[in-house]
């Protein structure tokens, strides 16, 4: 064990001795693991965000032009007795209109007219038990078959989209994860293959004198786990660097919804993962380097 650990070490200080050729390879080696491990942690502030909206769900029931505030009062009031509707709040003709004035930008065009052609829209939340989109189909459908409406928009359908979109990029993001990890493991070999080359002579001396393959292995082995280790400890690092970042317009978007969202960051679980698999692929990528380089340098 003694003789492991000071092979261990033994084998960071000879990379401290070449810190521009241990630089880039630990740069390049972190960049390639920052970026799957950053569209993860996306992924999951906008899961978080897609769980956040879907208790803000609500349908928007526009009512016919002729139809006067009073009729969409009693209306709404009948809703309210509905078994799948938990609240309902009318905006009223007028109050369409300052709406529409304030945040479209077209008041002027509506004075042209000189009557207000906005309708009465009744939104209705669902109860808790039709949160997801497809079961608040139904109450879609009554409210569609009513009388006295035009038209009816669930304002959740766009966030089935948005999940559908995630469910891509979770398939897109394990494919770009699987060909970088590819890279990490070419770029450790390469380093590997290089430093066995400028040791030639070393190991061809170590083998006459009796030394085993697995003896003359071991530094590189830990070489290219600490080539892992550090490349995964330098992408959480750029990781949470570049989520700190996009803070400010969490806060602002939280703001916006009236909601509280915590910005997720890597977890120790997850980081823990990046951390052993970076060095697994590290001492993989050795290894294989060794398999292949290491028989062919026999004494002459």
């Amino acid at each position: 064990m003694d003789n492991h650990g000071h092979t261990l070490f033994a084998s960071l200080g000879r990379m401290w001795r070449t810190p521009v050729a241990t630089t880039l390879t630990v740069t390049v080696i972190a960049i390639a693991l920052a970026l799957p491990a950053s569209f993860y942690v996306m992924l999951k502030n906008l899961h978080q965000l897609g769980v956040v909206l879907e208790d803000s769900n609500q349908i928007s029931l526009f009512l016919k032009p002729t139809l006067s505030d009073e009729a969409g009062m009693a209306l709404a009031d009948r809703l309210k007795d509905h078994p799948g509707v938990e609240s309902v709040a009318l905006i009223t003709k007028e109050g369409a209109l300052r709406e529409f004035r304030t945040y479209s930008g077209f008041g002027e065009a509506l004075d042209v007219l000189g009557v207000n052609p906005l309708p009465v829209v009744i939104q209705v939340r669902p109860q808790a038990s039709l949160a997801e989109s497809h079961e608040a189909q139904g109450l879609v459908k009554e409210l569609q078959a009513l009388p006295e409406a035009e038209y009816v928009q669930l304002d959740l359908q766009w966030l089935d989209r948005l999940q559908a979109l995630l469910g891509l990029a979770r398939h897109g993001i394990t494919m770009i994860s699987v060909l970088l990890s590819l890279a990490v493991l070419l770029v450790v070999s390469n380093t590997i293959r290089l430093e066995l080359e400028n040791r030639r002579e070393e190991i061809v001396v170590a083998k006459l004198v009796g030394a085993t393959h697995g003896y003359i292995s071991r530094p590189f082995l830990y070489c290219g786990f600490w080539y892992g280790f550090i490349g995964s400890v330098a992408a959480w690092l750029f990781v949470t660097f570049m989520t700190l970042l996009v803070y400010p317009s969490v806060q602002h978007l939280s703001e916006l919804y009236a909601r509280e969202l915590d910005l997720k960051f890597l977890g120790f679980i997850d980081t823990l993962g990046l951390i052993l698999f970076a060095s697994l692929l590290g001492v993989l990528g050795a290894w294989l380097v060794l398999m292949a380089q290491l028989y062919r340098m026999n004494p002459e």
